[in-house]
C-alpha cells in the first residue's frame, strides 16, 4: 500500500454498512456501529492513521441534496489539511452515486476521495462492509490519475463518481459504470489501476456557496400530459430535469408544459430513463430529442437524471439568470 505518511479522514454518514437488526420492529436500522466497524479494520501501514468523523447516521434515502452539498464542503475542508492524505466516505448505497457526484463536482483536490458502503448489514452473513472500507483505504494510498475526481468503490471495483450507477437493489454486485469502464479493481490485497480513460488534468469544479433547492426531477410515463410541468412551474421551481424515454423523447402531451417552463425562464434538462446510451438529438417529431433541443432544452448526453439534477442545482446557485445557468451546466468542465 505504499510508504506514505499522514492521516486518512473516514467520514461516516450512515447506511446499511452501519445497520443491524433492532428490537421490537422488523428489518434493520441505524445501529451505532461505526466504532465497531473501525475496530475490526486491519491496522493501516506504518505512518498512516485513520481519523474517524461521525458526520451522521442516516439511512441513504434520508440524505438530501443539501446534506450532500454540506458533506462535500466538509470533505473539502478535511483534505485541505497538509497532513491529510485523502478521505473515505461511508454512505448508504441507495443515493451513494448522487453523493459521490456531488463530491466530484464540489471537492477541489488532487488527493483521493473515495465513497463506499455495503449491500449487507453489519451482522449479516457475508457482510461486505469491512472489505469495502479496507479497499477504500488502500485506494486513498494510490496515486490516482489527476482527472479521476471523486471515486466510488464497491465489490472490488473502483468507478468514476460521474459514471457510477446502482443497477441492482439487492445483489452485492450492485453498481456499474455507464459504458465508461472502471478506474481500478482489487486483486487479492492489491488495488490495480485499470487504465480507464480520464482527463489528464483535474476538471473544473463548481465553486458554489449554496445549493438551489427548487429543481424537480420528473420521470415521463406513457400518455403523460403537461400537468406535472405546470405544477412544478406554479410551485416556484427554478429549473427542471426530465427523464424521457429512449434517446431522450417525451410524450407529445407533455411538450406544451415543457415549453411553458422554458418561456418562464426555467432551464430544462433532458435525461433518459435508460442506464446506457444517453440522450441524443435523433428524433424530430413532437417530443423527440431533436425537437426539444430546438426549443432550448439542454441535453444531458450520458448523464442520468439524478446527477443532472445535482449539476443543475449547482449551476443555478452560481448563475445570475437562466441563460448563465444553462451555459454553466453545459460548459463547466
Amino acid at each position: 500500500m505504499g510508504t506514505r505518511h499522514g492521516v486518512i479522514k473516514v467520514f461516516f454518514t450512515g447506511g446499511t454498512i452501519g445497520m443491524s437488526p433492532g428490537e421490537g420492529h422488523e428489518g434493520v436500522a441505524p445501529g451505532n456501529n461505526f466504532s465497531r466497524l473501525l475496530n475490526e479494520l486491519a491496522s493501516p501501514p506504518d505512518g498512516v492513521s485513520l481519523e474517524p468523523v461521525l458526520w451522521s447516521d442516516k439511512p441513504s434515502p434520508h440524505m438530501t441534496p443539501e446534506d450532500m452539498f454540506r458533506l462535500a464542503r466538509d470533505v473539502q475542508q478535511a483534505v485541505d489539511a497538509d497532513d491529510c492524505l485523502g478521505a473515505v466516505v461511508l454512505h448508504g448505497t441507495d443515493v451513494l452515486a448522487e453523493t459521490a457526484y456531488m463530491c466530484d463536482l464540489v471537492v477541489d483536490t488532487r488527493k483521493t476521495v473515495v465513497l463506499t458502503g455495503s449491500m449487507r448489514y453489519y451482522s449479516e452473513t457475508g457482510y461486505d462492509g469491512i472489505r469495502n472500507l479496507l479497499n477504500a483505504v488502500r485506494t486513498v494510498l494510490l496515486p490516482l490519475p489527476p482527472g479521476t475526481g471523486a471515486a466510488l468503490l464497491m465489490t472490488d471495483r473502483i468507478f468514476p463518481a460521474r459514471e457510477a450507477v446502482k443497477i441492482n437493489s439487492l445483489n452485492v454486485d450492485a453498481f456499474d459504470s455507464r459504458e465508461a469502464g472502471i478506474i481500478g479493481y482489487v486483486a487479492g490485497e492489491e488495488v490495480i489501476l485499470a487504465g480507464c480513460p480520464l482527463a489528464a488534468e483535474p476538471r473544473r469544479k463548481f465553486p458554489a456557496q449554496r445549493l438551489e433547492k427548487g429543481v424537480p426531477l420528473i420521470t415521463c410515463y406513457s400518455g403523460m400530459d403537461s400537468l406535472p410541468f405546470d405544477q412544478a412551474r406554479k410551485n416556484g421551481a427554478r429549473g427542471l430535469v426530465v427523464e424521457g424515454f429512449g434517446a431522450g423523447n417525451i410524450p407529445p402531451g407533455a411538450v406544451p408544459g415543457v415549453q411553458r417552463c422554458l418561456d418562464a425562464g426555467m432551464p430544462v434538462v433532458l435525461a433518459t430513463r435508460c442506464i446506457e446510451g444517453g440522450v441524443w438529438p435523433i428524433y424530430g417529431y413532437p417530443g423527440g430529442g431533436a425537437d426539444l433541443k430546438s426549443k432550448g432544452v439542454i441535453l444531458s448526453r450520458r448523464m442520468g437524471g439524478p446527477k443532472a439534477r445535482i449539476r443543475l442545482m449547482l449551476a443555478l446557485a452560481m448563475a445570475e439568470n437562466a441563460d448563465e445557468a444553462s451555459r454553466l451546466f453545459v460548459e463547466w468542465e
